[in-house]
């Protein structure tokens, strides 16, 4: 550590003022009741190592408070400078590219299941409209900016050539945009149109050919168009996605101003093949995975899923009053989220300690992380019993739960299916709060409503989208209905909206299955 005490909680102060965008921090004030989250805490700890003082996001989500933050910090870390490709390897590589890596085992597993899965898998379609006009040619120059900054939009993959799987980075490798017109036509023409695009964007990848990514854009009047593309998910998780649409809207507004915008300098990606393979090394890891054996059900018997799903926002006072708790408790909204969908899952289920999956981010813990598009989401099982205590303990129980799943974050997903025989959860939780989006909304370049299409997974899934420039809370339900009834969708959602009501309103209570907390008559 290079500051005393004092210095460091003013510079730790200072740097929680700028990430957090407020004018006034308390040294014991919580992070995450000032609007801190994962990857704001990943620009904070990036920070204090450009000023030497060295921590990791455990220590953050362990000690979220400045003076927390200076117990803390410690040596700087070792670095790893193992060579990732041996010579022979090295000699492969082929001339068009600029560089190869080993891929991760979290890419190998999407990439592997979305084979076995004809290509439906892991490959996201999504389309939202910018307001600005379309120019085709500033298109393909903001997208050919974009593309040179991240090396996993130039990426493929080489499967059998090498002595391991490996993500190879062309030198170039454009992304293929096609562009429409669609002013003029009449409101179902349009609407049919779109359904094509989506259909053509939806066709799988060839996870071998770079890049894995295609785009398509088209005019709806001379002030905006519709942008829409798809991509496998081997090359970029949900942030960097938020990430790459930010970039290219904003380096194409500016373009189109005739100016220019600083989108700052991205972490490398391949640090992240080092950081897994060390969590691969870690027994603790492996123990605690282990340890959730004895709590995993059967296996329900195969058969064909029927998937639907449905979409609400949560009312604005409940989301107010949780914002409220979250705030006065010290507890993230997303902790307090999790709690409801472990109390709805759980009243649906009959199991009052359901085994969740949720992903958790593994970005590494260096400047520019937050800018870095790639794969660094995993999806890992947390346990989380909801009937032993009352509603204000069950939110404390699910912020610990993650801070102890949080060491074991790099762990594949795929490794976790190895050791125990199956994938542990039937159930997945999502939470995300894209602030790259938020900055777009407000700049008036792009419009809240979005059309986002993946091939269901789970046989429940409950993301929330914390979007307060688009109109709130959202939350969206996907079920199969062979699995859990044609009614389940909806008696999760007026079992998580029920949850919700009493979080916020009478958290002292205890948490009962199905019982008084679970009428749904008063949702």
């Amino acid at each position: 550590m290079t500051d005393t005490t004092g210095h460091a909680e003013d510079a730790l102060a200072e740097i929680w003022r700028d990430v957090l965008g407020i004018e006034r921090v308390d040294g014991d004030a919580d992070f995450f009741a000032l609007g801190g989250d994962s990857l704001l805490a990943l620009k904070v700890i990036g920070a204090a190592a450009e000023r030497g003082m060295h921590l990791t996001l455990v220590d953050l989500f362990r000690n979220p408070t400045v003076r927390g933050m200076c117990s803390a910090l410690g040596a700087e870390p070792e670095d790893d400078t193992a060579e990732l490709l041996s010579p022979e390897d090295l000699a492969l590589a082929p001339a068009s590219a600029e560089r190869v890596h080993p891929a991760t085992r979290l890419q190998l597993g999407l990439i592997y299941e979305s084979l076995l899965s004809g290509g439906e898998l892991y490959h996201e379609v999504v389309s939202r409209v910018v307001d600005r006009p379309l120019v085709e040619e500033t298109l393909a120059k903001a997208l050919a900016t974009v593309s040179a900054r991240h090396p996993a939009l130039r990426s493929g993959f080489d499967l059998v050539s090498f002595s391991e799987a490996m993500q190879v980075v062309e030198k170039q490798a454009t992304i293929p945009l096609e562009v429409a017109d669609h002013r003029g036509l009449a409101e179902d023409a349009v609407a049919d149109r779109h359904e094509q695009v989506m259909a053509s964007l939806g066709q799988p990848f060839d996870p071998e050919t770079a890049p894995l990514i295609r785009v398509h854009a088209a005019a709806l009047d001379d002030r905006s168009f519709r942008f829409s593309h798809a991509f496998h998910h081997a090359i970029m998780d949900g942030w960097s996605e938020s990430l790459f649409v930010s970039e290219v809207v904003r380096v194409y507004a500016a373009l189109l101003d005739g100016g220019s915008v600083d989108l700052g300098k991205p972490a490398p990606a391949e640090d992240y093949v080092r950081l897994e393979r060390a969590a691969l090394r870690d027994t603790d890891a492996r123990a605690y995975f282990e340890g959730l054996r004895p709590h995993l059900g059967a296996e329900p018997p195969s058969a064909t899923p029927d998937f639907r799903k449905i979409g609400f926002v949560l009312p604005s006072d409940l989301t107010a009053a949780l914002s409220k708790r979250s705030a006065s408790w010290g507890v993230p909204l997303k902790s307090l989220m999790l709690v409801t969908h472990a109390a709805a899952v759980a009243s649906l289920t009959g199991n009052p300690a359901p085994v969740i999956g949720i992903p958790v981010s593994g970005r590494p813990e260096v400047t520019g992380a937050d800018l870095t598009i790639g794969l660094f989401l995993n999806y890992l099982p947390l346990r989380l019993p909801v009937t032993d205590g009352t509603w204000r303990e069950a939110a404390d129980s699910a912020l610990a739960a993650e801070n102890t799943l949080l060491p074991y974050r790099r762990f594949p997903d795929s490794e976790v299916r190895k050791l125990l025989g199956r994938r542990p959860f039937d159930s997945a939780f999502n939470y995300v709060h894209f602030h790259a989006r938020d900055g777009l909304l407000e700049a008036g370049l792009l419009r809240p409503e979005e059309d986002m299409r993946e091939r269901a997974e789970f046989p429940i899934r409950i993301e929330t989208l914390n979007e307060p420039r688009a109109g709130g809370v959202h939350c969206e339900i996907t079920v199969d209905l062979t699995r859990h009834g044609n009614d389940a969708l909806d008696r999760l959602r007026d079992d998580l909206l029920t949850a919700a009501d009493r979080l916020a309103g009478s958290p002292a209570d205890s948490v009962s299955l199905p019982g008084a907390a679970f009428d749904r008559s008063k949702a």
